[in-house]
C-alpha cells in the first residue's frame, strides 16, 4: 500500500466517522424531541381531564343552581345613583378589589365568592388537585379560582 493510499484510506475513515456521529446525533435528537412531545401531550391530556372533572364538579354547586337568585333584585333610583358609586368607589379602595351587586346591596368581591372558593376547594380536594394554576387549563387555572392563591389569604 502506498502513502496515497494510506492517507485517502484515513480520510475515508474520518469522513465514515464524522457521519456516524453525525447519524447517531441526529437519530438521538430525534428521540429526544419525540419523547419531550409525547411527555408534553400527555401532560395536555391530564390537564385537559382535570379541568373537565372540574367544571363537572363546580357544576353540582348549590349557587349554581340557584334559578332565582335575582327575583328580589332592589330597584336602584336615580337618587341613590351617588351613594352607589361612592360606597363602589370606597370598598374598591379598601379591598383592591371591584364589589359585587348581589341583588340589593354591593357587596365586597372576596365576601360575594366566599362560597364559590369554598366549594372549589372541596373540589380540588375530591379530584386530588393540589396546584390548581398548574394542573389545571383556562380559566380555572387563574388564581381566583385557587384558595392558597393571595388573593384568599387574610389581608
Amino acid at each position: 500500500m502506498t502513502i496515497v493510499d494510506e492517507q485517502t484510506s484515513k480520510q475515508n475513515t474520518k469522513k465514515h466517522t464524522g457521519r456516524l456521529i453525525l447519524v447517531l446525533g441526529s437519530a438521538i435528537l430525534i428521540v429526544l424531541s419525540s419523547l419531550i412531545v409525547f411527555s408534553g401531550y400527555q401532560t395536555w391530556e391530564k390537564q385537559t381531564e382535570l379541568t373537565q372533572s372540574f367544571e363537572r364538579c363546580i357544576e353540582k354547586a348549590p349557587f349554581k343552581n340557584t334559578a332565582n337568585i335575582y327575583n328580589h333584585e332592589q330597584k336602584l333610583e336615580a337618587a341613590d345613583l351617588q351613594q352607589h358609586f361612592d360606597q363602589f368607589n370606597e370598598i374598591l379602595d379598601e379591598t383592591g378589589l371591584p364589589p359585587i351587586w348581589n341583588g340589593k346591596e354591593l357587596i365586597p368581591w372576596k365576601e360575594y365568592h366566599q362560597e364559590s372558593i369554598q366549594f372549589a376547594q372541596k373540589c380540588h380536594e375530591e379530584l386530588g388537585i393540589k396546584q390548581p394554576q398548574q394542573e389545571l387549563r383556562g380559566s380555572y387555572a387563574k388564581p381566583v379560582w385557587d384558595p392558597k392563591s393571595t388573593i384568599w389569604q387574610p389581608e
